[in-house]
C-alpha cells in the first residue's frame, strides 16, 4: 500500500491554444505536441479558455473536468491494457481501464484544500487516498496523505526565491506514528521560461508550477533504521527558441508551440 502511495503522484500532462486565446488563465506559449525521435508521442485539446482538457498518447489518456466557473473538478486517467494489440491514440472506450480518478475541492477563496484520489483494486472496493494541504506564503508546504482514512505518508515542499520548488521530501507513517524520511528530490534550474507553468491549474507543486526549467534532477532513496541510502542523478539540457522557451529536451525530445 506505500507503494501505491508513493508511485501515485506522477502523471505527466501538457497543453496549448490559439495566441489570441491568451487570457487570464494563460500569459505564456503553450505546447501542442512532444515528439521524441521524430515521432509523435503526445497531443493536447483544450476548453475556448486554453485550459487543457485532454492528453492522449498510445498508451495512455487523461480527461480534465471543470466547473462553471474554470476551476479544475476532476481528472480521469486511463491506461491500455494491452500495448501490444495498440496502433493509435487511446480513448476510453478503446481497449482502456481507468486506473485512477482524481477530485479536487477548494475553500471559499478558490484555495485548493483537498484532493481525493480513487483506485481500483482486485477487491469489490477502491482504494482512496485523500490529501489534505497546508501553505505558507501563498504556496503549498506540505501535502498529508490519508489512506482509506488513515494518515499514511507526507510530503514537505521547500522553493527558492523565484519560486521554484526544489526539495520535496515524502515521509512514511511508521506503524507507532512517527513520520520516517523515505525519499527526498533536490531540483537545479536554467534561468528561463518553464512551458509546464501553463499547467499551474493543475496544482500539485513541481514542474507544474516552477518559472524555470529543471536541469538537474537528484533522488535520495532512504532505507533502514540507519537511515543509509542510495541516490541517482539525472540531468537535463535543452535547447531555447528566442522568447526563451525550450524546444528540444535531451537532443531528442521536441516541444511544438501554437
Amino acid at each position: 500500500m506505500k507503494k501505491i502511495v508513493l508511485l501515485l503522484f506522477g502523471i505527466i500532462i501538457l497543453s496549448s491554444c490559439e495566441k489570441d486565446n491568451l487570457n487570464k488563465y494563460r500569459d505564456t506559449p503553450l505546447l501542442s505536441d512532444i515528439y521524441f525521435d521524430r515521432q509523435l508521442c503526445v497531443e493536447y485539446t483544450y476548453n475556448d479558455l486554453c485550459l487543457i482538457t485532454e492528453e492522449k498518447a498510445q498508451n495512455y489518456y487523461t480527461k480534465h473536468n471543470y466547473n462553471l466557473k474554470n476551476m479544475l473538478m476532476s481528472s480521469e486517467y486511463y491506461y491500455v491494457i494491452n500495448l501490444i494489440y495498440r496502433t493509435g491514440w487511446v480513448n476510453p472506450s478503446n481497449n482502456m481501464a481507468k486506473i485512477q480518478t482524481r477530485l479536487y475541492e477548494y475553500n471559499s477563496e478558490g484555495i485548493l484544500t483537498n484532493i481525493t484520489d480513487i483506485l481500483p483494486t482486485t477487491q469489490p472496493t477502491y482504494l482512496k487516498l485523500y490529501s489534505e494541504f497546508s501553505y505558507e506564503d501563498n504556496r503549498i508546504s506540505r501535502q498529508t496523505i490519508y489512506t482509506q482514512n488513515e494518515i499514511s505518508s507526507y510530503i514537505d515542499y521547500e522553493y527558492d526565491e523565484k519560486g521554484n520548488m526544489i526539495k520535496e521530501t515524502r515521509y512514511n507513517i511508521s506503524s507507532e506514528g512517527i513520520g520516517e524520511i523515505w525519499t527526498a528530490t533536490e531540483y537545479e534550474f536554467d534561468d528561463k521560461h518553464n512551458p509546464y507553468l501553463a499547467f499551474k491549474n493543475l496544482a500539485l507543486p513541481g514542474k507544474y508550477t516552477n518559472p524555470n526549467n529543471i536541469t538537474k534532477e537528484t533522488y535520495t532513496f532512504y532505507r533502514g533504521i540507519d537511515i543509509s541510502s542510495q541516490h541517482k542523478a539525472t540531468t537535463y539540457s535543452y535547447e531555447y527558441n528566442s522568447e526563451g522557451y525550450p524546444t528540444k529536451v535531451n537532443g531528442k525530445e521536441v516541444y511544438i508551440y501554437k
